[in-house]
């Protein structure tokens, strides 16, 4: 007998009285059952789970009409509402706003000792987690010190431990690299396997294409199409949802001619790395002798393995890591320690660390003052501002937030930006308008080094790739790059 995990039939939903974001959605999930929502950034995907796991009237001063129950509890309900968490795991699209504890064999055992679990059982579980998902051997390492990818890793071990009957994954490949999207695959198909319901919201549909037995695609708060386990199977109805934003077509099936247009031969060159070695306890690099260059207008991708060294890089460059030796060059001077002024301007992973005001009109006010980019250049640069001017940074949509972010940064006048994973949470139609935003700031001299696991920044618009491996740096051919993460993850 099929029974369903989650029935969600919501007619209207909202954070503020009498505006509502969600409009006639329902959705329902069966055991055994892995259904995906997709939709553009601010589509109201993340909306729905917070709905669902009754996050938005019960701590965000919300409203919900309608039903919802996940096991036949009533989240809505504040009593159902504090059961809700016991039955359910959830995987949110920032782990930063989700990992509290100092270690990860600490992060995963908080739940199972919170659900009265006997704590040798618990560690044992726990690092049984923590080896699924590839860090058993950081158990003890300090949270801080992971990379974004290593921290999404432990908060899906962390959601999961518990063995739930529902998932619910926001954005669960953002920021992995291949090797972890895989072990998502691997662990989504294990949990259908046992007969649990799973849910996940995501832009990059095509890495579980062969997983989902039903799309709902969801744009402006309303669903505007239910595939089946059938329509995904059909090349034609993909080439349709691919038109409505959603990524279901990997790379090795786009033409390469569509893509690839001619890389750019920078012009002078901008930063100039020599021999760089850095470390964290001073005997053991994370990488050794990195030597490269950028030139002006150029867009460097920076590929490498969740843990390989590419935070580590761009904060060295930036001078937020100072356990390094070596030289690091720019116009402007030579710098050992990487005080390189407005020379290189570092755009963390977690965009919420950029933002300082309460209003996206004042954070771009912020940054035309001590920056010097004309305001009304930065308003007609972020694509929303009529809309959200007066919205605080942090209630943006993830992919919102990285594009203001990227773009206080470009306003302070860098030669060469530092991005970290920009692209994580980003739609097709937001990916285009990211390029072209790339492509405009590429005329004016701009150059960009972006460390990223996304391959459609190599194909769309990275001149080089530089891949970061056992602690060396080598350069290789972009779309061979590109076609090496997609097959790591499995997507063909």
């Amino acid at each position: 007998m099929v029974l369903v995990v989650l029935q969600a039939n919501v007619s209207e939903a909202g954070y503020v009285a009498n505006k509502a974001v969600l409009h006639n959605v329902e959705v329902n999930v069966s055991d055994g059952e892995v259904v995906a929502i997709a939709g553009p950034s601010g589509s109201g995907k993340t909306t729905f789970l917070l709905t669902a796991l009754g996050v938005l009237n019960n701590l965000l001063s919300g409203w919900v009409n309608g039903r919802v129950r996940i096991d036949d509890i009533d989240p809505l309900d504040p009593l159902g509402f504090q059961k809700i968490f016991k039955v359910s795991g959830v995987v949110l699209q920032d782990p930063e706003k989700q990992l509290i504890m100092p270690t990860p064999i600490d992060e995963v055992m908080f739940i199972l000792e919170n659900l009265g679990v006997d704590v040798e059982v618990a560690s044992r579980k726990s690092m049984e987690y923590l080896n699924m998902f590839g860090l058993s051997n950081k158990a003890y390492e300090h949270v801080e010190n992971l990379s974004g990818g290593e921290k999404r890793r432990l908060s899906l071990a962390a959601s999961l431990v518990h063995e739930p009957n529902m998932v619910f994954l926001d954005e669960p490949t953002a920021s992995v690299d291949p090797w972890g999207v895989k072990e998502v695959k691997n662990f989504i198909r294990n949990v259908k396997e046992r007969g649990k319901g799973v849910l996940i919201i995501e832009h990059k549909v095509k890495y579980f294409i062969e997983l989902i037995d039903k799309l709902y695609v969801i744009n402006e708060g309303s669903i505007i199409k239910v595939l089946s386990r059938d329509d995904l199977n059909d090349q034609a109805v993909l080439k349709e949802v691919r038109e409505l934003g959603v990524d279901v077509t990997p790379i090795h099936e786009v033409d390469r001619r569509d893509v690839s247009n001619a890389r750019y031969v920078g012009g002078d060159v901008v930063l100039e790395v020599d021999g760089l070695t850095c470390w964290y306890d001073g005997s053991s690099p994370i990488f050794k002798d990195v030597s490269f260059e950028v030139r002006s207008g150029e867009v460097v991708a920076l590929v490498g393995s969740n843990g390989s060294g590419k935070t580590t890089l761009l904060k060295a460059l930036s001078g937020f890591h100072r356990g390094c030796s070596g030289v690091i060059k720019t116009k402007d001077g030579v710098s050992q320690s990487g005080k390189l002024g407005r020379s290189v301007f570092y755009v963390h992973q977690t965009p919420d660390y950029m933002f300082v005001e309460s209003s996206v009109e004042k954070e771009l006010l912020q940054t035309s003052r001590f920056g010097g980019v004309d305001l009304n250049t930065l308003k007609s640069m972020f694509p929303w501002f009529n809309e959200l001017r007066d919205l605080p940074p942090y209630k943006l949509s993830l992919g919102q937030r990285r594009w203001l972010s990227t773009l206080i940064a470009w306003g302070f006048k860098p030669r060469v930006l530092l991005l970290d994973e920009p692209t994580a949470g980003l739609d097709l139609y937001l990916m285009r308008q990211f390029k072209e935003l790339v492509g405009l700031l590429k005329r004016s001299g701009t150059s960009f080094l972006i460390a990223t696991h996304d391959p459609r920044v190599l194909v769309e618009f990275a001149d080089r790739a530089l891949v970061l491996k056992g602690g060396r740096l080598y350069e290789d051919d972009v779309f061979k790059v590109a076609l090496l993460l997609e097959s790591v993850a499995g997507v063909y």
